[in-house]
């Protein structure tokens, strides 16, 4: 391009990018030019040197058309004020902890959890409900009813009523009787059947599993201890002056009535208690395991 070329395009129609050579900033010593006289230029258009602040002249943001500020040239308000933060996704989120502070969550902001999430703390009593805790427990086993008891010798009516009750592994047993005809006269041990429920098998037969108290009167009040052997229904009755083995059978067996003699009640004990009259009573209360 000849220079009269070059000074007819500038009357003509001004200068644009691809009639300036490239230039250093060197060659620009003095005057400043007008925004206007500057075209759109490319970065690659400014390969070496420097321009002077007062060379520069006030730019609008249209004359940068191509290139890439640093970082370092722009503030962070430039960013920012175009920026919506009041609608973020929450994908937007992909490192860091967001302060408790700026969270405000309602029961319906939570998701439904598996319990494995909850790995510390301790739940408020009033946050569990009786029947998250009873869910687990084995309920326990109830029941009440009659029960007939009967003597091993003799026989007795019963007054009253005879009752029992159970709760978990406790059984308890009472009755009322009196003594209706007199049984043989031996040494046979002497026994209450017809326990309701089956006493606990501990695997010893002489475990003695239950007790409880009779009260009888032959003529004179007596009182002595009823106990019950491991897995026999059976209540055996005790008493006198001396505590013997509960299933020792060598006690004296050979008196008249029950409140004579010591150890374990033999037939011949209580032959005197069941003979039939009203004042031949006996008031019977005994506990033992299931």
């Amino acid at each position: 391009m000849t220079k009269a070329r070059d000074l007819a395009n500038i009357i003509s129609g001004g200068l644009t990018a691809d009639d300036i050579p490239a230039l250093p900033a060197s060659k620009i010593t003095s005057g400043s030019l007008g925004a206007d006289r500057i075209p759109d230029l490319p970065t690659s258009k400014i390969t070496s040197g420097a321009f002077a602040d007062a060379r520069i002249p006030d730019l609008a943001t249209s004359k940068i058309t191509s290139g890439t500020f640093a970082d370092a040239r722009l503030s962070s308000g430039s960013v920012t004020q175009h920026v919506d933060l009041t609608a973020l996704s929450a994908d937007n989120l992909t490192s860091g902890t967001v302060p408790s502070a700026r969270l405000s969550l309602s029961a319906s902001d939570v998701p439904a959890l598996a319990t494995s999430k909850i790995t510390s703390g301790t739940f408020a009593d009033a946050r569990i409900s009786s029947s998250s805790v009873t869910a687990h427990v084995s309920a326990v086993t109830q029941a009440s009813g009659s029960w007939t008891p009967a003597p091993s010798n003799g026989s007795f009516g019963i007054d009253n009523g005879a009752r029992y009750a159970r709760v978990g592994n406790l059984v308890s047993v009472t009755c009322w009787l009196t003594g209706s005809s007199q049984g043989d006269t031996n040494t046979n041990i002497w026994y209450i059947s017809g326990l309701p429920i089956t006493p606990v098998n501990t695997g010893t037969a002489s475990d003695v599993v239950g007790m409880g108290t009779a009260y009888a009167s032959t003529g004179a009040k007596h009182s002595g201890v009823a106990y019950v052997f491991s897995n026999t229904s059976y209540i055996y009755l005790m008493h006198g002056s001396k505590i013997y083995s509960a299933d020792d059978n060598s006690e004296p067996a050979n008196q008249n009535n029950w409140g004579d003699s010591n150890g374990r009640t033999t037939n011949w004990n209580m032959r005197g208690w069941m003979s039939s009259g009203s004042d031949k009573g006996m008031a019977l209360e005994v506990t033992y395991f299931v």
